[in-house]
């Protein structure tokens, strides 16, 4: 008959291995990684999945992922994975177009992975350090960079668009025509309102220059100018010109007529 201190013992012993157990098992799975703590894979290395409920593909391929992260001590790799569904923000900054994609991470250097989704090829690219002869991601689809991160708040603002539309059709019955017209005129609405933003805040930076007008002209009095316009000739214009013409013309022709001259032989 077994005594309450071996009792004690085998109960001590069971809990024991049940969170040695239920330990190994939270370890075992891939860190889930939201747009609150997705710059920890900046540091070390990473492979991060994003993937969508909805997606056949990406249920398909969750077992492997599983088993992939198990290794995650061994490998000394992060494993992780995003819902884009829930963080449509990352979708956008990380630029998913399809689902399952795979992007592996070191030390801040963003690689996307395109070959064999098998566990033996995942764990040998990891343990055989082939992520070298990956391409890394351009500078203009680096999700660390400020376009990314715009093209990430687009993303979210699309999310909230369609879930506002949602509701509209569902819970207050509105039409689809309905929706439409009323996301057209709220477009112009938000445009003529960032319109006037913008002239306001070009207005305040670089305010307009105002051009300095000439000065006035000192008008004479008028009795200088009734002065000025006696001594104004009456000839009408060119008349001295022409005369000026004439004379020299006169002493052109006498200079020739000397020059044409020869001198008379003595008799």
């Amino acid at each position: 008959m077994a005594t309450r201190k071996d009792t004690l013992t085998s109960v001590f012993v069971i809990i024991s291995c049940y969170f040695i157990l239920n330990e190994g098992k939270e370890t075992d799975k891939p860190v889930v990684i939201t747009e609150d703590n997705w710059r920890n894979i900046l540091e070390g290395e990473w492979m991060i999945e994003f993937y969508a409920p909805w997606c056949p593909a990406c249920r398909t391929f969750q077992s492997t992922w599983d088993a992939i992260a198990k290794w995650s001590k061994d490998l000394d790799v992060g494993i992780g994975q995003t819902d884009v569904t829930e963080n449509p923000g990352l979708s956008g900054r990380f630029f998913v177009t399809a689902l399952p994609t795979i992007y592996h991470v070191k030390d801040g250097v963003f690689r996307q992975y395109s070959g064999s989704r098998s566990e033996s090829d995942l764990i040998s690219f990891l343990d055989e350090k082939r992520f070298i002869e990956l391409e890394p991601v351009s500078w203009m689809l680096d999700p660390k960079s400020l376009q990314m991160s715009a093209v990430g708040l687009f993303f979210k603002a699309a999310m909230v668009i369609r879930s506002f539309y949602n509701m509209m059709t569902t819970e207050y019955g509105i039409p689809e025509w309905g929706c439409y017209l009323l996301f057209a005129i709220m477009t112009i609405i938000l445009g003529l309102l960032l319109g006037l933003v913008i002239v306001c805040c070009c207005d305040v930076l670089f305010p307009p220059k105002m051009n300095k007008l000439p000065p006035r002209e000192i008008r004479q009095p008028n009795d200088a100018r009734d002065k000025n316009e006696d001594l104004i000739d009456d000839t009408k214009p060119g008349e001295d010109d022409a005369d000026e013409d004439d004379g020299e013309g006169e002493e052109d022709k006498k200079d020739k007529t000397v020059r044409k001259r020869k001198p008379q032989k003595a008799s």
